[in-house]
């Protein structure tokens, strides 16, 4: 079954059964400060969960885009985590809860999508001893193929509705065992397909919480492992939602890796670009700060695995790839190609600068190692001095016969993680402001002034040292440049030394 059919199919089953089809939300959520990205198909029923807004019908159902970076690491390595997928979804606000959703799920599973029932594995709370019988009562599953989890809980933020949890594992078979003590929940060979929240209680900003007056039922299918099951592939990216663009990027490689490494960096430049597709069509731009640092992140680490692989033409045609596939759903997106096309380049061009600071760099370490390793202080020195990628350091030396102390990486980078946090301003999402020197601005009295340089960032990221060609933004002691602002362009000069 294609990916159109399914989502076609789930959004059919839940309208026959008295759902209002909600069409998605934009990636960047409405009126909710306390969430960066649309996460879940939820997010945008917040108000209708917590009863400040009306909904238009006690039933929905919805195919919302979603977009989470809590598993970012995982992508490449992974053959079932991504960053942007599609939630499908069916919502009830009062009109039933558990046994319904319960009966709804089985149902569809089963009859609809033609899974074997045997093959099924719900997970539930401890404490829901409710959904426990219902899942032997509804849908006839045997004690002995339920998981009870602690982690059988969900809310959308640190603040709104939540509750516990039903999540629904599909056995993919022994060949995809991992371990001695598989199971739901843990391991590889059960493939979580669906969750379903039982909402029944708000938490609010000081921690503390209190039950809803309408329990609800919030619920999320991934599109991406829903088809990898229905269409019987060992990865979301054999998927026909991926495949395409991975064909793509592997069409256009040219360097010469090993067979582990090349999967790596198709998944990683697969996903990646269809994620900053998503944002850039929703309005999102490349930057240091909050969405446009997640944006720049993916865009970079996908331009790593582009260089590794020695890819001819850039990220944009798979671009063009991965809005053929999600174009006919999101129309916008078609619509952005333009702005798709020129954020993409334009990112490339910025991100060429930064790696030419730091490609000399790698050399000169690369040269004077005589331990067969680069250190944990080196690496990081890479990363954030000089803005140097670790993946694309991790592939240099693995291809010059040297190692990285990573863990002693990790740590470093911890350690500038906790002091990003902690001058982060209260309240902000995204990357932290860099803190920096104050200015004096004289430039109402003086067109030239000697002074000295308090900082150096490049790309947002404080450095040590700038040479000729590079772009960079200088912090002086005193400054005669009026900033732009106030209807006026700012200042032009020169900084002679």
């Amino acid at each position: 079954m294609l990916s159109d059919q399914i989502r076609a199919h789930f959004l059919d089953y839940f309208q026959a059964r008295g759902h209002l089809l909600v069409p998605s939300a934009s990636l960047i959520p409405k009126d909710d400060p306390s969430l960066l990205l649309v996460s879940a198909g939820m997010v945008p029923f917040k108000p209708y969960f917590l009863g400040r807004r009306q909904p238009p019908g006690e039933r929905l159902t919805s195919c919302q885009k979603s977009f989470r970076m809590v598993d970012i690491e995982e992508v490449g390595s992974s053959p079932r985590h991504d960053t942007f997928f599609e939630m499908l979804g069916n919502f009830s606000f009062g009109a039933y809860f558990k046994a319904e959703a319960i009966g709804y799920a089985f149902d569809l599973l089963t009859s609809d999508f033609g899974l074997a029932p045997d093959r099924l594995y719900p997970s539930v709370h401890p404490a829901d001893t409710e959904s426990a019988a219902l899942w032997q009562r509804v849908a006839g599953i045997p004690e002995s193929r339920l998981t009870r989890l602690e982690d059988n809980f969900w809310q959308a933020g640190p603040t709104g509705p939540f509750g516990v949890d039903s999540e629904v594992y599909y056995d993919l078979g022994p060949e995809f065992e991992s371990g001695p003590e598989e199971r739901p929940g843990s391991g590889t060979r059960f493939l979580e397909v669906w969750n379903l929240v039982f909402m029944d209680s708000e938490r609010f900003e000081d921690g503390t919480s209190a039950p809803l007056e309408h329990p609800g039922v919030d619920t999320g299918m991934g599109l991406e492992r829903i088809a990898m099951v229905l269409q019987g592939v060992d990865s979301i990216f054999a998927t026909d939602l991926f495949a395409p663009i991975v064909s793509d990027f592997q069409g256009r490689a040219r360097a010469a890796v090993s067979e582990a490494q090349l999967l790596r960096h198709l998944r990683i430049l697969a996903d990646h670009t269809r994620g900053a597709c998503s944002l850039i069509a929703d309005g999102v731009l490349p930057s240091n700060e909050g969405r446009g640092y997640v944006l720049r992140r993916i865009v970079r680490r996908a331009l790593v695995s582009a260089l590794s692989l020695g890819l001819d033409g850039g990220l944009v045609p798979a671009a063009e790839v991965a809005v053929g596939i999600l174009g006919s759903q999101y129309p916008e997106m078609r619509e952005a190609m333009f702005s798709i096309r020129t954020a993409l380049e334009q990112e490339a061009d910025r991100f060429q600068e930064t790696l030419g600071r730091g490609a000399g760099q790698f050399e000169a370490l690369a040269g004077r190692s005589l331990s067969g390793r680069i250190s944990g202080e080196d690496a990081f020195r890479l990363h954030d001095t000089f803005g140097f990628p670790y993946e694309l350091t991790q592939d240099l030396a693995e291809a010059r016969g040297l190692g990285i102390d990573r863990e002693r990486f990790q740590e470093l980078l911890e350690e500038q993680r906790a002091r990003a946090r902690s001058s982060r301003a209260p309240g902000e999402p995204g990357a932290a402001r860099v803190a920096l020197p104050e200015a004096q601005f004289v430039g109402y009295d003086e067109l030239e002034v000697s002074t000295t340089v308090k900082a150096l960032l490049a790309e947002g990221v404080l450095i040590d040292q700038a040479g000729p060609g590079d772009r960079v933004e200088v912090v002086l002691a005193e400054n005669p440049f009026y900033v732009e602002g106030g209807g006026q362009v700012g200042d032009r000069g020169e900084l002679l030394w």
